[in-house]
């Protein structure tokens, strides 16, 4: 008997402590389903609470239009002599002016919880953003490693590599121009600007004079002096100067 309720004990133990566990790993997600549900009530929550202040105001203004009614009345009665009627008058501005009281108490509670509702969404928000934010981040790390940004800037190395001996190749001569000395082509070069240079520098020859026209002429219509022979000789060296 002993024994069997050592057993059962024992039992009732790990059946407690498993229990306990399970509570455990049940705890933090329904505490964060509960953040969630806080989360997106905060926009309706927000939106009843300026319905709720405007409605205050609302009533505010109505029993402060109260009260200067209720002054106004005390006013008339004050001057017919009616004192019971105008003190009457007094009393329910009083009672305005408390329930006018309240309101502005009930007011700045109402805008103590919008101030601490909104500031409190808006730091869930952030959280939500920057986690948001390193997830992404997480994603990118993931999906980008070292030896992949590695690999990328060796065959970017390598197309530059190539496409600079695809120009220097298109740039090399081919065919006749491929033959030419370029040593021998400045040299020649060199020779042509230096007899530009001495052609520069020689004086201009003088102008050769030809016989005019008109002295032949002359010549040929003059009377003959001489033989025809003596004459044609004459000519000819005159022409030759």
């Amino acid at each position: 008997m002993l024994y069997y309720s050592q057993a059962i004990i024992r039992r009732e133990g790990e059946s407690a402590g498993s229990d306990k566990k399970m509570l455990k790993k049940l705890l933090p997600k329904t505490k964060s389903k509960k953040k969630k549900e806080a989360a997106s009530s905060a926009i309706p929550t927000l939106d009843r609470l300026h319905e709720t202040l405007e409605m205050l105001e609302k009533k505010e203004r109505f029993l402060q239009k109260k009260c200067s009614a209720e002054i106004e009345k005390a006013k008339d009665y004050t001057k017919s002599k009616n004192k019971n009627a105008a003190i009457q008058c007094l009393k329910k501005k009083k009672l305005y002016e408390t329930q006018i009281e309240q309101l502005s108490n009930f007011q700045l509670r109402v805008h103590d919880q919008i101030i601490m509702l909104e500031s409190a969404k808006a730091t869930t928000d952030t959280v939500d953003a920057l986690r948001s934010g390193s997830s992404a981040v997480k994603a990118i790390q993931q999906s980008v490693s070292i030896d992949d940004i590695e690999s990328a800037i060796e065959e970017a190395n390598e197309q530059t590599e190539n496409m600079r001996e695809i120009q220097q190749a298109l740039a090399t001569p081919v065919g006749a121009s491929a033959d030419f000395d370029e040593d021998e082509l400045e040299a020649e070069l060199e020779e042509l600007e230096e007899e530009e240079e001495m052609e520069e520098e020689l004086p201009e020859p003088p102008a050769r004079q030809s016989a005019p026209t008109e002295q032949l002429v002359k010549a040929a219509s003059a009377p003959k002096q001489g033989s025809d022979l003596s004459e044609l000789t004459r000519l000819q060296a005159e022409m030759a100067l």
